[in-house]
């Protein structure tokens, strides 16, 4: 099974999520609960990670972390092996408490962090157990509605004040805000199923952590965030290498074309695009006739190494050039 990318660098924002190890309780009373948050206050403390938004749930618990240090994945283990270290003491029990590596999503700060401190903040809520997510004890939502301190190690001015300037408007504001039930996921928008942020943003993580770094089958998501080259790029390569015009390649009803079929085989492998897409690129094709035509180009590298030698060095050139 591939693991999810994890970028971490100093004064990031994260998402992170963990359940019980096959879905199974990680709490079972009122005990474990206040040591779970007990053991979450150590946490940001020992690491300097300060905690923006957090849920308890009983199989499961989310958090937004960030941290300063970039040192997520010492904070978080030392949480998850501490916490776990009590709970088999307490309760008996051997193996693991939760299901294995916590999923981390990188955000960027500002209305992101809002929308996801809502999704965490209406957990209860979508599981029936109270009305009112600032009603559920064992979430950070109180500290955002309610009035009074919250504690330390808990920062709720960060997302507070997106919301209005007096801590009165604003936490009214966030509160209807949180009510809102019909309210889109912000996962819908989660790029290479680890980064949540604008397109500028999304960028600026690829062109400063992934520069370089080779794409490996079991670091999933990576392939989504590497830069992809267009179409004519692929095509304006391919049409240099065998010395053709680019339109030749683009022109629809050329038989026996090689460089046609090694530029429509590359555009699907690295451009990205649906065969649909790739189909109106080149000349109006159907996307049923992109796959025949690159199936039919791979079946034939088997028997014509010349084909195959050239796919491959004009494969590793396209994604050099990127």
């Amino acid at each position: 099974m591939s693991r999810a990318l994890r970028i971490e660098y100093p004064g990031a924002f994260y998402h992170v999520l963990n359940r019980g190890q096959r879905r199974e309780a990680i709490v079972r009373d009122e005990r474990d609960r206040e040591r779970f948050v007990s053991d979450l206050e150590r946490t940001a403390k020992l690491f300097c990670t300060p905690i923006h938004a957090y849920c308890l749930m009983t199989n499961h618990l989310h958090l937004i972390v960030e941290t300063p240090e970039g040192n997520l994945s010492r904070a978080m283990h030392w949480l998850h092996a501490g916490y776990a270290g009590y709970y088999n003491r307490r309760h008996r029990c051997n193996g693991h408490v939760f299901q294995g590596r916590f999923k981390a999503l990188l955000i960027e700060a500002g209305t992101y962090l809002e929308a996801v401190s809502r999704y965490i903040h209406r957990n209860p809520v979508r599981a029936g157990m109270v009305s009112r997510p600032w009603n559920y004890p064992w979430s950070s939502c109180r500290y955002f509605v309610r009035s009074g301190k919250a504690p330390a190690w808990l920062e709720v001015d960060r997302i507070l004040g997106g919301f209005a300037r007096g801590n009165t408007a604003a936490r009214r504001r966030y509160a209807a805000y949180v009510s809102e039930a019909d309210a889109p996921s912000p996962f819908d928008e989660v790029v290479g199923a680890s980064i949540l942020g604008s397109e500028g943003f999304v960028r600026w993580v690829r062109d400063s952590f992934l520069q370089g770094r080779e794409n490996t089958s079991d670091v999933a998501g990576l392939t989504d965030l590497r830069c992809r080259p267009e179409v004519d790029d692929v095509v304006a390569q391919v049409a240099g290498y065998y010395g053709v015009r680019p339109g030749n390649i683009l022109i629809r009803g050329r038989k026996n074309s090689r460089e046609r079929d090694v530029a429509i085989y590359l555009a699907r492998e690295l451009a990205g695009l649906t065969g649909r897409e790739l189909g109106c690129r080149f000349g109006g094709l159907k996307g049923a006739g992109i796959a025949m035509r690159c199936a039919r180009t791979l079946g034939r590298t088997a028997e014509d190494r010349r084909l195959a030698r050239d796919i491959a060095h004009l494969h590793l050139k396209i994604a050099q050039s990127e």
